[in-house]
């Protein structure tokens, strides 16, 4: 019986001291398994800071570019209404009129007075 009983204290002790070899590995199986969460985590966000810094410098660029088209485009307006104003004038459609037209200036028996 003495036998018997230093077998089952010996089985039983094998038992534990593999459950206790085993467990060790799953406690780092599942903390390494966190690591690599955390770490994925840690990366995927700097990635994200990192595009969004990126476009927001891109859209920096792009927002100046087009604010000196507008200036270009602000001067070009301003000389293009200038040259309109100037074609517009009466005295350059008069003088286009009488020179090249043959148009006459009309004489005072000729003007007609409605009222």
């Amino acid at each position: 019986m003495a036998e018997a009983i230093s077998k089952r204290i010996a089985v039983s002790s094998v038992g534990k001291a593999q459950e206790a070899s085993s467990h060790p590995q799953g406690v780092n199986r599942n903390l390494a398994f966190v690591a690599v969460v955390v770490a994925l985590f840690f990366i995927a966000c700097s990635l994200s800071y990192v595009w969004a810094h990126h476009q927001m410098i891109s859209l920096g660029y792009e927002i100046s570019q087009r604010n000196q088209e507008e200036q270009v485009l602000l001067k070009e307006n301003k000389k293009l209404r200038l040259e309109l104003a100037a074609l517009k004038s009466p005295s350059r459609i008069e003088n286009i009129a009488l020179k090249e037209l043959g148009f006459v200036n009309p004489q005072k028996e000729h003007l007609i007075i409605v009222r």
